[in-house]
Formats: C-alpha cells, structure tokens, sequence
C-alpha cells in the first residue's frame, strides 16, 4: 500500500498521499480540509491547512516518516 505524508512548515500544510495519481477533482470538506480524487473517483489524498493547530506534526513525524518541506 502506497502512503505518503509532507508537511510545509511555511504554507502550515500536511499532505497525505495515498495514490500516486493525477488529481481529477478536489472536494472541499470544510474551510482547511480538502481531498483529491483520481477520475475514477477514488480518494488520492487528503490536504490539511493550518495543520500545527490541529494535528501534533511533532508526534506524529517521530512516530511515522514525515517529509518536511520548506524548512526554515
């Protein structure tokens, strides 16, 4: 299974990839949370805003392999 997560320390993003396709469409959950899909309808990933406020990025990179872009 295919998963992949990056975090942008400067947009304040989480992206969590679990296909590795071309996004067909995005569905906008609420003002900070949206998920792509491919154009067969399933789920590609899931895009987090304002992700430091509302998941501990800290624990979860020790737990997990987070790759961390735009390093300040």
């Amino acid at each position: 299974m295919f998963m992949r997560i990056t975090f942008d320390k400067r947009a304040d993003a989480m992206y969590i990839y679990f296909k590795d396709k071309k996004v067909a469409h995005t569905k906008e959950l609420d003002d900070s949370t949206y998920v792509d899909y491919d154009k067969d309808g399933s789920v590609i990933g899931i895009e987090i805003l304002s992700a430091s406020r509302r998941i501990p990025v800290g624990k979860l990179s020790k737990a997990i392999k987070v790759e961390e872009l735009g390093k300040v």
